[in-house]
């Protein structure tokens, strides 16, 4: 038997149809990897046999194809002939050329084979029907095309065409192990990063037949961002479950390969390769329970359970199967689509989202990208598609990295098995043990979902045990009453604010006098605090440090007053631990708190906190109401496990302390060639602070910045995700920004080239 088209489908393909496209496949569809050709342009004895003699397949055979297997869907996609050794490559162009209606959004590839004419295929390019090179294998001068690399059939000079036109290629890599192998590698790494404007679509998740070599191969091209795939003829689910969690739902592309999409068959992973299998030709020798569909419902039966696998939305799947190949197509818009976003999202939430730190006036209104759409190791792609290399940190929360892949899996096996219910997870005894483990002084711990809650039950607990109501605190301690009651001015207006910035509205007038700062490193400041307090001090809340060190034994005075006042000490390692220290700064400082509070970096993203601290404090409030429903949910826990698991046996802390001492070195050195700007250079060295004379001249930074490809602003965050290199060339960048930033200064203009209007920045720290 030979294989041949599949043009009726039988009750198993409708069944199978119905299951693969039902609330699945939307009404508009672009379909990324399509063939039309005439079967005249073949050579002598290469025409498939599944092919009619002299006979074109053209647009209106792709659509009755379309119609039987997506059924009620309008299909456009990107068109190019039958790659085939030694065919009329003219012929089929003009073929496909005369098949394209450009008043629609289909187009189509110039086939081209390394010894083509370059002009030809530029004249092609410029006619408006074709947008970019289809290269082909079977077009290389080497003995075993199966093993032919890149360059040999898809030379530079067709790169350099898509570069100069903005133009698209679409690769099918070879070599045994695909997208693996190194000199593949190489030569997509080099060729996109030398032409960048080059789009380049590997068809077949980059040939990843076998679904291991995506799993294993599609993180070599994460950072390249004129790369996506196509899902075209890949029957594995494994492959494009990798693509989507790897690349990302907007550099997927849904193909059919019509008419590979036509044939019975299917493709399976076995060991390091691939094996097609075709029942009409292999039936006989294979043991066969069931029925074989057709390849093109195959993949998309495949692509479906991936793509609930990955919890996709209706809008990643209206990128898969259209707007993503249409925006490789057409140009970029204007409109950035963050900061349009941002602007209602201010008219629907208040404040535009919970976090004042990430509020868009804090950086610059105009360029903010404001959303992100994948965040992934040290970088973070926003709504549009583009990628920033991060310094940020998501404000601190982030030490691994963004979606670190450990933290994730202990997330997803504890949301697979349930991540909320009457009974308690496991994994909260667990997460204590590590935590007494790493706090031999401790005995208890509690738990809650951030830092500022957090930092609330440990002021509840120490007011519980002392059975007073002062707090002596140093720094920034969220959002809570106890905490902006500092800020209650003594006569009827709220006025007389101590910490600039943090308005007390809404706090009770009734908590004036239960808080009151004092200044790091500064003794006097300290006593005038407890004077203030009157005998009422429950706790003394500080920070360990954040752009000083303790003098003079600063630290432990502070715990030898309280201690002598009977009340409790409660460091605040939200922002510092992990990443000051292991597990936090009280070992580096070598002192002992009576609580210790973590939240942030300890769970790489996720939410959670933790209150650590002596029994005698902790077992006092114990008759304090204190609960709340989502303090015990498992992702929480399971997430913190992973994080410190890996940061404990990595060295994580270590590595970001010392990768900082070279970020802040050189942001030191940085700042001393751009004197007029008067930058302060500050914090420890994994956080670093940029301080601005003029906050117009952040603005400005921020825009040049992300001009060149670096998500930062006045607050940095060094990540186990960083390298060197990442840290030398942001420094580069910062550089040239700051340059453009200090001659605008020059000209006296930094107010309005910013053009926007210059917001409070944040609020004062006093550590």
């Amino acid at each position: 038997m030979s294989l041949h088209l599949v043009t009726e489908l039988t009750d198993t393909d409708r069944k199978l149809l119905h299951r693969a496209i039902d609330g699945f496949v939307p009404a508009k569809v672009f379909d990324a990897h399509t063939h039309l050709f005439h079967s005249r342009n073949f050579a002598e004895g290469k025409r498939p046999v599944f092919l009619d003699e002299d006979r074109g397949y053209g647009m209106a055979d792709f659509q009755v194809a379309m119609k039987l297997w997506m059924p009620g869907r309008e299909v456009e996609g990107l068109f190019f002939g039958y790659p085939s050794a030694g065919n009329d490559r003219v012929g089929e162009n003009s073929w496909v050329q005369s098949q394209i209606d450009v008043t629609t959004n289909s187009r189509a590839l110039v086939l081209a084979a390394p010894t083509d004419d370059e002009a030809e295929v530029r004249r092609l390019m410029s006619t408006g029907v074709f947008v970019g090179i289809k290269p082909y294998r079977l077009y290389a001068d080497v003995p075993d095309t199966k093993e032919a690399e890149i360059e040999s059939f898809a030379p530079e000079w067709m790169w350099e065409i898509c570069h100069d036109h903005d133009g698209i290629m679409v690769l099918h890599i070879m070599l045994a192990d695909g997208i693996t192998d190194s000199r593949n590698v190489e030569a997509i790494q080099r060729l996109c990063r030398r032409y960048p404007r080059c789009k380049l679509i590997l068809a077949h998740v980059a040939r990843s037949f076998n679904y291991r070599h995506a799993r294993e191969g599609l993180h070599h091209l994460a950072d390249l961002d004129n790369v996506v795939v196509d899902t075209s003829a890949v029957t594995q689910a494994g492959a494009f479950r990798a693509a989507i969690e790897i690349l990302g739902p907007q550099r997927v592309l849904w193909g059919s390969d019509y008419m590979v999409s036509e044939l019975r068959g299917s493709c399976i992973t076995q060991g390091d390769g691939f094996t097609w299998i075709h029942p009409e030709i292999t039936g006989d020798k294979l043991t066969i329970f069931g029925q074989y569909t057709t390849v093109g419902i195959e993949s998309l039966l495949c692509l479906r359970e991936a793509c609930e696998d990955t919890g996709m939305t209706q809008d990643d799947l209206e990128d898969i199967f259209r707007e993503n190949a249409l925006r490789l197509l057409k140009p970029a818009s204007e409109v950035k689509a963050g900061p349009k976003l941002w602007e209602e999202a201010k008219t629907k939430i208040s404040c535009g989202t919970g976090l004042l730190s990430k509020r868009a006036h804090l950086f610059d209104p105009q360029s903010w990208p404001s959303y992100f759409s994948r965040a992934k190791g040290a970088s973070i792609w926003d709504l549009d598609g583009t990628r920033y290399t991060d310094f940020t940190g998501g404000v601190g929360a982030i030490l691994l990295g963004h979606a670190d892949d450990e933290v994730n899996a202990a997330v997803k096996r504890r949301v697979n098995l349930g991540s909320y219910a009457t009974l308690a997870s496991p994994d909260e005894v667990k997460l204590a043990d590590v935590l007494l483990d790493l706090h031999p002084w401790a005995g208890k711990v509690r738990y809650a979902r951030g830092g500022g809650e957090a930092l609330g039950l440990a002021v509840r607990i120490a007011r519980a045990a002392t059975g007073k109501s002062g707090i002596a605190f140093c720094g920034y301690h969220g959002w809570s009453d106890w905490y902006l009651a500092a800020n209650l001015g003594d006569d009827a207006a709220l006025d007389g604010h101590l910490l600039p910035g943090l308005q007390p509205l809404g706090v009770p007038r009734e908590l004036a006098g239960t808080a009151v700062p004092f200044r790091y490193n500064d003794p006097d400041s300290f006593r005038a605090a407890l004077q203030k307090l009157d005998g009422k001090l429950a706790a003394v809340v500080m920070e360990p440090m954040r752009s000083e060190f303790p003098r003079d034994g600063f630290m432990q005075n502070v715990i030898d007053a309280c201690h002598a006042a009977s009340a409790v000490f409660v460091l605040d390692e939200v922002t510092s631990g992990w990443r000051f220290g292991f597990p936090g700064a009280a070992p580096v400082l070598g002192i002992e708190p009576d609580l210790a509070v973590y939240a942030k970096a300890m769970s790489n993203g996720y939410p959670a906190g933790a209150i650590i601290g002596k029994n005698e404090v902790m077992d006092a409030s114990n008759s304090s109401f204190i609960s709340s429903s989502y303090w015990t949910d498992g992702v929480g826990t399971a997430a913190s496990l992973a994080c410190i698991g890996k940061m404990r046996r990595e060295g994580v802390q270590q590595h970001v302390w010392t990768l900082g001492e070279r970020l802040q070195a050189g942001l030191r050195e940085v700042a001393a060639r751009h004197p007029t700007l008067q930058l302060k250079i500050g914090g420890m060295p994994c956080s670093p602070s940029l301080g601005f004379a003029d906050p117009a001249a952040k603005v400005l930074m921020i825009r040049h910045m992300l001009q060149r490809g670096y998500l930062m602003s006045s607050q940095l965050y060094v990540t186990w995700s960083h390298t060197d290199e990442l840290i030398t060339g942001m420094l580069v960048a910062l550089d040239e920004s700051l340059d453009l930033v200090s001659k605008t200064q020059e000209r006296g203009e930094l107010k309005s080239e910013a053009d926007v209007e210059i917001a409070q920045q944040g609020f004062a720290r006093l550590v």
